[in-house]
């Protein structure tokens, strides 16, 4: 099993697991204050980038709804996602201007946007490119 999946299905278990909790520990008469976490949509990504010439390969988990994981920038990458409806090639990152400096880098994102699998692999002419396109989701 590929490792974003393995890594939904903990996620998908921990929820679980916390929502039988919650029913066990719930009273028959009290009513739910909110849907079972076990009925939100998975959005859990794992993102890397690896420069081409010089600097270490980096690497980061998001997880949305509810926000976390090891992204330094977790909530605005959520919401650039939100706004993107998770497509990540239509990313609006922030305009502006970039030099011509060829520094390539590719980045790679894999993992599920609300429950809908994601497999993303972009090469940049550098890393003010790469930020410039796809705004805070692959600035870690």
């Amino acid at each position: 099993m590929p490792l974003a999946q393995r890594v939904a299905a903990l996620s998908a278990a921990a929820v679980l697991g916390t929502a039988a909790l919650t029913v066990a520990a719930t009273p028959a008469h009290a009513a739910p204050a909110q849907p079972a976490l076990a009925e939100q949509a998975t959005s859990v990504l794992l993102l890397s980038v690896v420069p081409h010439t010089t600097g270490a390969p980096r690497a980061a988990a998001l997880r949305c709804e509810p926000v976390g994981g090891t992204h330094p920038y977790a909530a605005s990458a959520c919401q650039d996602l939100a706004a993107a409806d998770g497509d990540l090639a239509s990313l609006s990152g922030n305009p502006g201007f970039c030099t011509l400096e060829y520094a390539p880098v590719t980045v790679r994102a894999v993992g599920f946007w609300q429950d809908r699998p994601v497999s993303y692999t972009e090469t940049f002419g550098n890393r003010c490119e790469l930020l410039r396109e796809t705004g805070s989701l692959f600035a870690f």
